[in-house]
């Protein structure tokens, strides 16, 4: 008879740890290999408007936006449509990577004033005109921005960035 019970009770236990491990797989197992969701475009909509492309530069927007005159002209001219009438561009030094927007209906200007990639790769720039996001793949990973109309704020784990970008005049960008 012991023996008999010391089996049940062997057979229970192995039961039990079975129902365990099954339930483990059911509920923690998912969440544990859950990965953050990819921002869409389709997140962050913009309405759009239908815009020329002579627009005047307002290169004095901003201290920063002065520095890059020609290539805000150029991005107005001939880049991709961005967040219903924006212009958006990017051009780069061979280490870093700047972003560069244009209102094409009222000329104002803007430039990232912080690298916004180490560098892109192939395709690695990513808009649509009816989305206020911009992805970036650079060498280093994928970064997120969204443009709220003023600033180019980047999606920090599924958040967006309240750091207010900090401006460098042109004198101040040459010093360092």
């Amino acid at each position: 008879m012991k023996v008999d019970d010391e089996f049940r009770a062997q057979k229970y236990r192995h039961l039990r740890r079975v129902v365990q491990t099954l339930v483990a797989c059911v509920f923690v197992a998912p969440s544990a290999f859950a990965q953050e969701r990819s921002p869409k475009f389709s997140d962050y909509p913009a309405r759009v408007v239908r815009t020329s492309r002579s627009t005047k530069v307002r290169i004095h927007s901003t201290p920063y936006t002065v520095c890059y005159r020609t290539m805000l002209r150029t991005v107005a001219r001939e880049d991709e449509l961005f967040a219903g009438h924006y212009a958006i561009g990017y051009w780069g030094c061979g280490t870093c990577v700047r972003v560069g927007i244009v209102d094409l209906l009222t000329g104002h200007a803007y430039v990232t004033p912080f690298e916004a990639s180490d560098s892109i790769s192939n395709d690695g720039f990513k808009v649509k005109a009816n989305s206020r996001l911009l992805i970036i793949d650079g060498l280093s990973g994928t970064s997120y921005y969204v443009w709220n109309g003023r600033d180019l704020l980047e999606l920090e784990d599924g958040k967006l960035s309240r750091r207010t970008p900090d401006f460098l005049t042109c004198s101040a960008m040459s010093r360092r």
